[in-house]
């Protein structure tokens, strides 16, 4: 992580289905790098083996891909093949922008790239220029290029930024001023440097859901629908009223596995939402529905508007409370009754958020029933499971991203994930020393805070 230049790292579990996937790319990705003329070098780190390295750098799943430079940790949000991955090296190792000398090379940039952000800036002294690199070393997705010469961009006027792309206006103006900021250029160029009205596909997914923009509106349309082209129509005219706030995506009815995670039936369409991504800092992903019949111009404006105004409320989805859901040994939690029973509850709870399809929840699944046996005469303990597909919370500490995953949720105090082990003794453990009351169970094993004292 000390190397000059930076290296990118792979953390990874052995039994992880996806690291098995991404081996290849990331092995042909590393032969073409530490092959250029100035090498460049990957890393692997078997976080099962190396538990408080992983922990140190908050890898909560896997894989996990981290850039390190001067030992400072940046997350990598790119794509998963070996050309993305030598696109983000070169680019992160390299100078934040290139000097462009001639209109032929620009060109040439130009025709072997979907977006080029450019720059001229006659004095490179300039507050404009300083600003523009800045943005330039913040922003990974996009190639930057400067000209010193004005004859090397065509029609630019000193100190402006000019997009160039392969949709929509093809090219985009910002003449930058003294008092430009970094964060109204980097919004410009995010902005921009996506199709205002995008069609989702398997190849788009990962651009649109790690891009820098994380608010989407996604309307759930039949592209054969008599009704589709007035509504592309209808909703590129409402792209433009947000654009660079938020992305504007239509979803085919044929895309059923992103329809029906929406709960979207093919007879309920069309069908519009807002999705939420979450920030850096991890939050998760909330969806707001928009809830009028008519998807005019003028709901859809109002309706965007009321979100960013903070206006809206999540929607959230969840099963209904069953009789016996509360009385076995490991308790039903819903996203209808997860407020009263775990966050009022008044007891430390123990709760795995699992899907029914999941290899891994199925293995954990006796295991976590008999946990549920051994505390169930703990009154200050409850060992709780979610079905996270059927159910959903709006909760600032509990972010769910892959399957099982599970919290401890104190009576008093902040939830934090659980990173250890899954055997019933690793999670006994674990209540021994994190329980925020003294327990005892059959056979007089004891936990609690005066466990801890006696640690």
């Amino acid at each position: 992580a000390t190397n000059p230049k930076g290296i990118l790292v792979e953390f990874y579990a052995p039994w992880c289905g996806h690291c098995k996937k991404l081996a290849p790319e990331f092995a042909k990705a590393a032969s073409e790098l530490v092959g250029l003329e100035e090498p460049l070098h990957l890393g692997m780190v078997d976080a099962t083996e190396e538990r408080a390295l992983a922990e140190k750098y908050g890898v909560r799943g896997f894989p996990t891909l981290k850039f390190f430079k001067n030992s400072e940790p940046a997350e990598y949000e790119g794509g998963r093949t070996a050309k993305d991955i030598v696109a983000y090296m070169k680019k992160k190792t390299g100078p934040p922008a290139t000097l462009v000398e001639s209109t032929g090379v620009l060109d040439k940039i130009k025709s072997s790239s979907d977006v080029v952000v450019t720059g001229y800036f006659p004095d490179m002294t300039s507050a404009e220029y300083k600003v523009f690199v800045e943005v330039a070393d913040r922003i990974d997705e996009y190639e930057f290029f400067y000209a010193t010469d004005k004859e090397v961009i065509p029609l630019a006027k000193a100190n402006s930024v000019v997009l160039f792309k392969k949709f929509d206006e093809e090219r985009n103006d910002l003449e930058l001023t003294a008092t430009t900021t970094a964060e109204e250029l980097k919004n410009f160029i995010t902005g921009m440097a996506v199709e205002k009205l995008t069609v989702f596909t398997q190849e788009n997914t990962k651009t649109i859901f790690r891009g820098p923009i994380k608010q989407h509106m996604l309307t759930f349309i039949d592209l054969k629908a008599d009704y589709a082209d007035e509504f592309k129509e209808t909703l590129s005219k409402v792209a433009d009223v947000n654009r660079g706030k938020m992305l504007h995506i239509i979803v085919p009815s044929t895309e059923e596995r992103v329809r029906e995670y929406f709960g979207f039936k093919d007879s309920d369409l069309p069908k519009t939402v807002i999705a939420d991504m979450g920030s850096d800092s991890g939050a998760g992903m909330k969806k707001y529905m928009f809830d009028e019949v008519e998807h005019t111009y003028e709901n859809l404006v109002a309706f965007e508007n009321e979100f960013l105004a903070g206006s809206l409320t999540p929607t959230l989805k969840s099963e209904e409370a069953k009789p016996g859901h509360l009385t076995g040994k490991v308790k039903v939690i819903t996203g209808k009754t997860f407020e009263k029973e775990v966050v009022k509850g008044g007891k430390d709870v123990l709760l795995e958020f699992y899907a029914p399809w999941c290899g891994h929840c199925k293995s954990l699944a006796p295991k976590w029933d008999e946990l549920g046996e051994k505390f169930e005469k703990a009154d200050g303990i409850m060992i709780a499971k979610m079905d996270a597909t059927a159910n959903e919370i709006d909760h600032p500490e509990i972010n769910v991203k892959g399957f099982p995953t599970i919290f401890f949720i104190p009576n008093e105090g902040e939830p934090s994930q659980y990173e250890g082990a899954r055997e019933v003794e690793d999670f006994v453990k674990f209540l021994q020393t994190h329980a925020t009351a003294p327990f005892e169970l059959e056979g007089g094993m004891k936990g609690g805070p005066g466990f801890k004292d006696e640690l």
